[in-house]
């Protein structure tokens, strides 16, 4: 009954039980030896025995009866047993059939699985992009921010924190986009989220509906895309030259379109800055057509020269551009992504509390505060 794989003792008396009980060495109501006898049998404490039959107790493989014994239980599931005569008996089952998902997941599965990509950060390939200078991060300052909270946390951050993020992360997020970008937000419309890929699928969930036209460029990031066709939309690829998006050379069936996709500060995956006469081009166009121009801030921030451009945003009067960024500044642990929701109304108060920001607080509630504090002050 025992041997010398490692396991537990109790572990492996209440496996052998099991075993003989499901094959029916053991038949059902059969009397076990007491815990005394069997640990004296098997030269093993006793409590290491009566772990075992505990076990099997609240399992339902033995019944104790009072002033009696232990027994094998008289009402064990027919299936379970694996008597010979019932191997003989009872066909095999058939192998289980492909696994049924939602059509979500059978969209994600069928259009995205294409898109995914190896960043590891310990495994570099050619020309291998989403990566950074790893060895440059600033480890002991990280490391002193972050002791400083773990040390001595408050009790609001130790449990659920607010599902758009912790709220003077997203004060000092939208304070340094607003001066090194341009981005004109409040903390209120700031999403955080783990990443770009989660921003973009969280803004898909909330504003397409299947059978939805999104634009998208030409070519384009894949990851994105795949979200976009897992959501039920319909893509209509525009095509990119020079000085980026060529709006005016859409395909008429985009004229409808609800959303738009786009990288204008680096295009993904040519590397071309979209030029200001296409930058107004879209805006007027999205103002136009009712349609939300989802910006990519993708690769914003790296310049070998001069300031970075400021984001497409800020062009926008309107307020029909929603901002997905993932920031990767040497201040950050690894990497912080997040969205921008809604348009301050006609009294000043941010559009993002009613609708959208509201969904959004549904898909991210329970998002924990305690990494979060450190990035505030990192910033």
């Amino acid at each position: 009954m025992l041997d010398d794989s490692g396991a537990p003792l109790y572990r492996q008396i209440y496996e052998a039980i099991r075993r003989f009980i499901l094959s029916g060495e053991f038949a059902p109501g059969r009397k076990l030896p007491s815990t005394r006898a069997l640990a004296v049998e098997l030269n093993v404490s006793r409590i290491t025995v009566v772990n075992a039959y505990d076990q099997l107790l609240a399992e339902g493989y033995l019944e104790g009866r009072t002033g009696a014994g232990t027994f094998v239980g008289a009402e064990l599931p027919d299936d379970l047993l694996q008597t010979g005569a019932r191997k003989k008996a009872v066909p095999a089952r058939a192998a289980p059939g492909r696994l049924r998902l939602s059509q979500f997941g059978e969209l994600l599965a069928a259009k995205s699985l294409h898109a995914v990509r190896e960043q590891m950060t310990a495994t570099f390939q050619p020309f291998q992009n989403g990566l950074t200078a790893v060895e440059e991060f600033p480890f002991e300052t990280w490391a002193r921010l972050a002791g400083r909270w773990q040390r001595n946390p408050t009790r609001s951050v130790l449990g659920y924190g607010d599902p758009q993020g912790y709220r003077p992360l997203r004060e000092a997020i939208a304070a340094h986009l607003a001066a090194v970008r341009g981005i004109n937000r409040v903390p209120e419309q700031v999403v955080i989220t783990s990443g770009a890929q989660q921003a973009l699928d969280l803004t898909a969930r909330i504003f397409i509906t299947p059978g939805d036209t999104v634009l998208t460029e030409e070519p384009c990031y894949l990851e994105a895309r795949g979200v976009f066709e897992a959501a039920g939309a319909n893509i209509i690829p525009v095509p990119v030259d020079s000085e980026g998006i060529d709006i005016a050379g859409m395909p008429a069936a985009g004229a409808r379109a609800k959303l738009v996709y786009v990288t204008p500060s680096h295009q993904y995956p040519l590397g071309v800055t979209m030029s200001l006469p296409r930058r107004l081009a879209l805006i007027e166009w999205a103002r136009s057509a009712g349609a939300w121009i989802i910006e990519d801030d993708y690769n914003s921030e790296f310049r070998y020269a001069g300031r970075p451009l400021a984001a497409l945003q800020g062009l926008d009067p309107a307020g029909r551009d929603l901002p997905v960024f993932e920031t990767r500044l040497p201040g950050f642990a690894g990497r912080v992504g997040g969205c921008f929701y809604g348009r301050a109304g006609f009294d000043g108060r941010p559009f993002v509390a009613d609708r959208p920001g509201g969904a959004c607080r549904i898909y991210l509630r329970g998002a924990f505060c305690t990494p979060r504090q450190a990035n505030a002050n990192a910033i």
